[in-house]
C-alpha cells in the first residue's frame, strides 16, 4: 500500500470514528469560522460540496452562504472520459439537487446554471487531510486539482478540517494543487 492510501485509510477510519454530534458540532464550528474570512465576505459566489456518510456536515455552510445572498456554487462529476467536475448554481438545496457518482448530491444541470470556476471568489475545497502548506488528502481521484489546475488568484480556496486532520506533510506531486488557506477547528 502507498503512502496516500495508508493516510486515507487512517484517516476516513478517524473521521468515522468521531460520534455524529461531535461531527456535527465541528461542522457547525467550520462554517462560522468560514463565513467569518474576509474572503469569504467580499465573495459574490461561493463554492462548496455536499458531504455525504461522515463527512462533515456542509449544509450549514452552504445555507449560511445562500442566506448571506451569495451565489453558491456545487460541484457536478460529467463525462465522457476523462471525467471532470462542472460547477452550477443552486439556489434550493432540496428542488435543485439530483443524486450523482457515488450518490453524492449533484446540481440538477437541466435546472442549473453552469459556471466556470473564475467566477468562484471563495471555495471550500474538500479533503480528508491536508498539511500546513495547503497540500490535500482526497479519495485518490484527482477530480479537484483538475479543476483547480491552472487557476489564478481566484477563487480563494480554503481547506476546513478538524485540527486532529492537519498533518505535518502530505505526500505530492506536480499535479497537485495547494489551497490558499488550512482552516482548523479545535
Amino acid at each position: 500500500m502507498n503512502v496516500k492510501a495508508g493516510m486515507r485509510a487512517e484517516m476516513v477510519a478517524r473521521r468515522d470514528a468521531l460520534a455524529p454530534a461531535e461531527r456535527a458540532r465541528l461542522a457547525r464550528d467550520l462554517a462560522d469560522r468560514l463565513v467569518a474570512l474576509p474572503a469569504y465576505e467580499s465573495a459574490r459566489t461561493v463554492l462548496s460540496t455536499m458531504s455525504i456518510g461522515s463527512e462533515l456536515d456542509t449544509r450549514p455552510f452552504i445555507e449560511r452562504a445562500l442566506a448571506d445572498g451569495k451565489a453558491v456554487a456545487l460541484p457536478r462529476v460529467a463525462g465522457p472520459a476523462p471525467k471532470r467536475l462542472r460547477l452550477h448554481l443552486v439556489k434550493d438545496l432540496t428542488a435543485d439537487l439530483v443524486p450523482g457518482v457515488w450518490d453524492i448530491p449533484e446540481p440538477d444541470p437541466a435546472r442549473c446554471p453552469e459556471v466556470a470556476l473564475p467566477v468562484v471568489d471563495f471555495a471550500w475545497i474538500p479533503a480528508l487531510a491536508a498539511d500546513r502548506h495547503g497540500y490535500r488528502l482526497g479519495y485518490g481521484a484527482g477530480y479537484f486539482d483538475k479543476l483547480l489546475a491552472g487557476r489564478g488568484p481566484r477563487p480563494y480556496c480554503v481547506c476546513a478540517l478538524p485540527a486532529g486532520f492537519v498533518v505535518e506533510s502530505i505526500p505530492h506531486e506536480s499535479h497537485d494543487v495547494a489551497v490558499d488557506l488550512v482552516l482548523t477547528s479545535p
